[in-house]
């Protein structure tokens, strides 16, 4: 009796043994398989290891570090607002860690173009800011929207400009409150140093009007401190993020300040031209943010405005339209601002790609 149950016990013990061994050895082996493909996503897939892969087998993601990344970007825009790439060195990019954690939540849009090179539609100021901070090994992961690599140089840019994944518009050296004009495709910067690039006030007050604090927010409506911030970020009816959307708000704010008669009072407007002449306007690396955030406070009114939601932009192409994301009135915003997903490539040119996640 007693020999069949210690029989029976090691029968049982060795079962149990056995399937906590199959148990283990299948998920070591799923768990090993799941570290592959991130190692594939992450280490295998480098950006310069896919920069010539045929067009059937090219992934939809890459990434490498920023120094092996950088020879190959190319940027879609001429101009970044400098106090805006200030305000991110101070608070994503002050340590190496940070800059990680940063890029470890940014993913980077960009098409493939001419000379194998990937055409970054969305993000520059964060790599102007993870350039300018020094952080060469932080890792970047790119998202490739659509492969343009066999088309000739004029077709290309003709084809970013109808997908409005091209922004060529800027002003003229020492004229930074004229509204700006299209420029030659031929003379967007060549490298993401922030030398390259034109410094534009607009561009950063349109970042600063979207983080402006109201202690009312708390205090009466108990919702985060930027509900009365200027407006809030509209993807389109699919989803999708509309590109450069900021520069439309820029482009208004500029207008508004070359024409009172666009705001909805005169107090509103020299109270903003006031704070404006006292921006802080300095190299990067030593600009004064709180000057910015001062400015930026002052257009809130201009924003919030009636005749805010009826302004057209009408330069063409990204600039073309509506401001998206009009809040009129004094309404609180109730949450965060969307995410939208990255912006799509047409039918007729969107690329096959190997989705690895």
């Amino acid at each position: 009796m007693h020999l069949r149950r210690d029989a029976s016990c090691i029968v049982l013990v060795t079962l149990v043994s056995c399937t906590s061994f199959v148990l283990s050895f299948c998920m070591t082996k799923q768990v090993d398989a799941w570290n592959e493909n991130l190692n594939l996503l992450s280490g295998l897939l480098n950006c310069d290891d896919i920069i010539d892969a045929d067009a059937g087998t090219l992934p939809s993601f890459c990434s490498n570090k920023w120094k092996n990344l950088k020879p190959l970007v190319r940027q879609t825009q001429p101009d970044v607002g400098y106090a805006w790439v200030q305000r991110k060195l101070d608070k994503n990019f002050d340590k190496e860690s940070d800059a990680q954690d940063e890029m470890g939540e940014t993913t980077i849009p960009a098409v493939l173009g001419p000379g194998a090179n990937f055409y970054i539609v969305d993000h520059h100021h964060t790599l102007v800011a993870l350039d300018k901070s020094g952080y060469d090994d932080t890792k970047v992961t790119v998202e490739i929207l659509c492969d343009y690599r066999e088309m000739e140089e004029e077709a290309f840019w003709l084809t970013l400009e109808a997908e409005n994944f091209v922004y060529p518009y800027s002003r003229p050296a020492g004229e930074d409150d004229s509204l700006p004009t299209k420029i030659d495709f031929k003379d967007l910067p060549a490298d993401f140093s922030h030398k390259s690039f034109n410094d534009d006030h607009w561009r950063s007050l349109s970042s600063f009007v979207r983080k402006t604090s109201n202690n009312t927010c708390e205090d009466v409506y108990h919702l985060d401190d930027t509900c009365m911030r200027c407006f809030v970020r509209e993807c389109d009816k699919s989803g999708k993020g509309i590109p450069f959307f900021e520069f439309r708000w820029a482009y208004y704010m500029n207008d508004a300040f070359n024409n009172g008669d666009l705001w909805g009072g005169d107090d509103d407007y020299k109270s903003f031209v006031k704070a404006y002449k006292d921006v802080d306007i300095d190299k990067l690396g030593k600009v004064k943010t709180s000057t910015w955030e001062e400015a930026a406070e002052r257009l809130i009114p201009l924003c919030r405005w009636e005749g805010t939601g009826s302004y057209e932009v009408k330069l063409g192409g990204a600039l073309e339209g509506s401001l998206p994301g009009v809040v009129e009135g004094w309404n609180p915003i109730d949450g965060d601002d969307p995410e939208c997903d990255s912006p799509a490539c047409t039918p007729t040119n969107q690329q096959t790609r190997l989705d690895f996640i």
